[in-house]
């Protein structure tokens, strides 16, 4: 079992968000856990561990969901387009959320 050490995380956790693929930024592509290892002087292990857990208190939940949804209407949209499939799109998302029902009543035996 591999235990990050807190201190070590809260000493370099800016500095390897700040290096690696995280933020897309154009024109500059961020760096590999081997080369912001090499770079700090750190494990590659110790760098993804401060990288995936700086990027989980980053982020919140519903962050990471947009970011899934967005990725997945993208690609659907991208394979109708390429199959010329409009069937393959993504289905329009409801003007309202559904409203909840109501809990049916128990059944006699």
């Amino acid at each position: 079992m591999f235990i990050l050490d807190p201190a070590i995380y809260r000493q370099y956790r800016e500095q390897v968000l700040a290096l690696c693929n995280s933020f897309q930024r154009i024109g500059q592509r961020g760096l590999s856990d081997r080369e912001i290892a090499e770079r700090l002087g750190l494990e590659e292990r110790v760098v993804t561990e401060i990288r995936c857990v700086a990027e989980r208190d980053q982020y919140g939940l519903d962050e990471w969901q947009r970011a899934i949804d967005f990725k997945r209407r993208a690609s659907r949209e991208w394979q109708a387009a390429a199959l010329k499939r409009p069937d393959l799109r993504e289905p329009s998302a409801p003007t309202k959320p559904p409203t909840p029902r109501e809990p049916s009543p128990p059944r006699e035996p």
